[in-house]
């Protein structure tokens, strides 16, 4: 957490290009770049979501081809892609589309341990620059789906727009979540802090 909340500002990239309309990763890219802009990427990450394929594979070919589906436009800057995965007894569990689906997923879930495998993959002057796979393992708490149903209605935002479908910051509000292992960063699905080890020790 202390190399993702201090405000050390890297000079090396006059610019970067974050492939996401993610505001969190935006922001937490701020953090540490003077000028980073957000566009979104040109891919559709649904067909790269195999089950039989292994999770890191996956999450590391989704933030790829984000970051290359933008290349062409920025070719010149540092292009950051990330993408995140949640999987359950081997099945690969994307953003509901609808609340029904939402509750199909949170009711999958409850009881169960599940793994969040995050990514970033980073291209600069349309090289290969750096990429990272993290995961995360933790448990859903046995809600009944009374329980559910009345948390889907008061977060119907998050349930549609998180891969979880629940927020880690709003975990003490609820506690319904159990970490079991990894790191927040990993959680929130961005995990940069080696990305800005190796800047940091470029500069």
């Amino acid at each position: 957490m202390e190399e993702l909340n201090n405000r050390k500002q890297y000079t090396k990239f006059t610019k970067v290009i974050l492939a996401s309309e993610s505001e969190i990763r935006n922001e937490k890219l701020k953090k540490h770049f003077t000028n980073v802009q957000r566009v979104p990427h040109k891919i559709d990450e649904e067909k790269f979501k195999i089950n039989e394929a292994e999770p890191e594979t996956v999450v590391l070919k989704i933030a790829k081809e984000k970051a290359l589906s933008v290349v062409k436009d920025f070719g010149e800057e540092m292009i950051i892609a990330s993408d995140q995965i949640l999987v359950c007894e081997k099945k690969i569990w994307s953003k509901p589309k609808t609340l029904e689906a939402a509750k199909k997923k949170l009711l999958f879930l409850k009881n169960k341990v599940h793994k969040l495998y995050s990514s970033i993959y980073v291209v600069h002057k349309q090289r290969f620059y750096f990429q990272k796979v993290k995961v995360a393992s933790l448990f859903f708490a046995d809600l009944s789906q009374k329980e559910i149903e009345s948390y889907i209605k008061a977060n119907k935002k998050t349930v549609l727009t998180t891969v979880g479908s629940y927020k880690i910051e709003e975990n003490s509000k609820y506690n319904f979540i159990s970490i079991i292992n990894g790191d927040i960063e990993t959680i929130l699905g961005f995990p940069i802090k080696d990305l800005l080890e190796k800047i940091k020790n470029e500069e």
